[in-house]
Order: structure tokens, then sequence, then C-alpha cells
């Protein structure tokens, strides 16, 4: 107890940035280079979102040539879908390289997109698995909870939804939070295993977790502006969104850990 206070008081005591310093460096980063952060984002969900619809068409054609859903179409289904979610689960690492050699002032390309394919592949997916094993477990039962309180209208769904929301809450944002960044130290830090590397995020967030959901709210204003532009604005602020979280686990990095360089 008496080492979570001192690590509280440890980090009230370091000057760590505002909110408007990170979005300012994300914005003098991206100066001159955001048409090249467009399209990395942009092929990020683009490239998943194209294969998804690829694979519901297929999926759509075999329900109806089979007339109906069968035990072999869910499971090719779910195969497909898993397999799906680890492409993406790569595809992300890349975005992330893209831009912490952005923040860093080292060479970056689109083709860092595709880094991940050229990296230690077991170490992502351990890594990414994290947060994807974190979302689905909370996910899942509350995606099952809301179909059968909608199938159903019963009373009982409905307060069983509620209450694993706000339970789960409780458990999912702490967790998810804390290993939020893990991408950026298992980048930084090459040389950790997946395990350590997980270990490290969960440290350096200690303290901060707050501090990196208010500023993900703090873009929500954003966001809504966004939808009035039938989406075509997150192609400027995923970016904008992107370089500004890096910056702050650049910040935070700097704070916690002396030696490191950007």
């Amino acid at each position: 107890m008496n080492s979570r206070k001192n690590q509280v008081k440890e980090n009230q005591m370091r000057q760590y940035k505002k909110y408007y310093e990170l979005k300012n460096a994300a914005k003098n980063s991206l100066d001159g280079k955001y048409g090249e952060a467009m399209l990395v984002c942009f092929l990020n969900w683009g490239i998943p979102l194209a294969a998804s619809f690829v694979l519901s068409f297929i999926y759509s054609i075999t329900v109806f040539l089979y007339a109906g859903v069968n035990p072999v179409t869910n499971f090719t289904l779910d195969v497909f879908t898993l397999l799906l979610t680890i492409f993406f689960g790569i595809l992300h690492v890349g975005q992330t390289y893209y831009f912490l050699n952005v923040a860093c002032h080292q060479p970056r390309s689109v083709s860092n997109l595709f880094y991940g394919f050229r990296a230690d592949y077991k170490k992502i997916l351990l890594v990414s698995g994290a947060s994807i094993l974190c979302n689905a477990l909370y996910l899942q039962p509350q995606q099952y909870l809301v179909e059968r309180y909608l199938a159903t209208m019963e009373s009982g769904w409905q307060l069983a939804a509620l209450l694993f929301t706000a339970l789960g809450l409780c458990l999912y944002l702490p967790i998810s939070l804390g290993i939020q960044l893990a991408l950026y130290v298992m980048l930084d830090f090459p040389q950790y295993p997946a395990r350590e590397t997980l270990a490290l995020c969960w440290r350096m967030m200690r303290g901060h977790k707050r501090r990196l959901l208010w500023l993900q709210c703090s873009f929500l204003p954003m966001m809504l502006l966004c939808v009035f532009t039938l989406f075509i604005g997150f192609l400027w602020l995923i970016p904008y969104m992107n370089m500004t979280f890096t910056y702050f686990y650049l910040d935070l990095m700097q704070q916690t850990s002396p030696s490191h360089k950007q």
C-alpha cells in the first residue's frame, strides 16, 4: 500500500505534458506527412474491412446455396473471422510502428504498415492476443445478453445486460487501459519477451490509466463532427489521434525511464 502511495506522489511530482501539448506535438509532427499518414490509416482499416466484406459475401452465398445455416458453415466463418482478427492485429502493429517512427524522426514509409509480418510474429500474437482476449471476455458476453434481450424482450435479460455492462466496465477498463500501450513497448524494446513487455506496460501505466482515458474522451467531440461529415472526417482524425497517443507514450516513457531516447 505504501509503495502504491509513493508511486502516486512520484507521478504527481513529475511534469507530464498537458493534453494540448501532446496534440500540438502531434500536429507539428504530421505537418507535411498528413497524406502519407492518412494512407497508412486508411489501409490499416480498409484492407481488413474489404476482407470482411468478401467473407460476408461468400458466407451469404454459401447459406443461400445450401438453403440455410449449418455447423460446417458456422465453423468455417468462425475460423476465417479469427484469422481476420489476427491479420488486423498484425497490421495494427505496423501502423503503430509507423507513428512511432514519425514521432522519433526515424525513416518511415507506407511499407511500415506491413512491419508486423517481418517481425517476431509469435511475440506479436501474444501481445496483441492479450488485448483481443480482454475485449472478447467483456464484449462477447455483453453482446449475447443484449441479443437475448432483443429477441425475448424480457426484463430479466435486460437487467442482466445492464448489470454485466456496469460491473464488467469496472474490470474491463482498468485492464484494457493498463495494456493499451503494449505495442509501443514491444516495438521500443524488441529484446523483451511478450510477458515482460506486458508487465512493463502495466507498471508504466500505473497511475496513468485515467489520464489516457481522459485523453481518449477529449476526441469525442471531433468524432461526433466526423460522423456528420459521413465519416470522411475520420481520414483526418484517426492519424491525429494515433500521433497524439504516440506522444503520450513517449512522454510517459521518458519520465519513467530517463535512459529512453526519442
